[in-house]
């Protein structure tokens, strides 16, 4: 082979080599892209958990407060959840406790 000819296989090569190259490239960027917004639907759907989870808490929080106010400012309620809750009762007072009703006897 002659040099000339040596010339325009490489200069025929080179284009050829660089569209390849090209070619890879763009197909690793279309698969990292993939991978990225993969991940970031991921943490989007776990935004949106974390948001719930956190208006939840938010929730029961005001409603304990709401009992915390209750108990603080409210003897009749004191009384109420110190029965229901503790057993307590006033002197010679006596509680009764009933097992509680199963449905499925009969």
């Amino acid at each position: 082979m002659t040099k000339k000819q040596k010339v325009k296989v490489l200069h025929r090569l080179i284009p050829a080599l660089v569209m390849v190259l090209l070619f890879c490239g763009l197909f690793y960027l279309g698969l990292q892209a993939n991978r990225a917004y993969s991940e970031y639907r991921h943490w989007k759907t776990r935004e949106s958990v974390l948001v719930k989870e956190l208006e939840d808490l938010r929730e029961e929080a005001k409603q304990h407060q709401t009992f915390l106010d209750r108990l603080r400012r409210n003897p009749d309620f004191q009384d109420e959840v110190a029965r229901k809750e503790l057993g307590y009762g006033y002197k010679d007072e006596w509680l009764y406790r009933f097992p509680p009703t199963n449905s499925n006897i009969e």
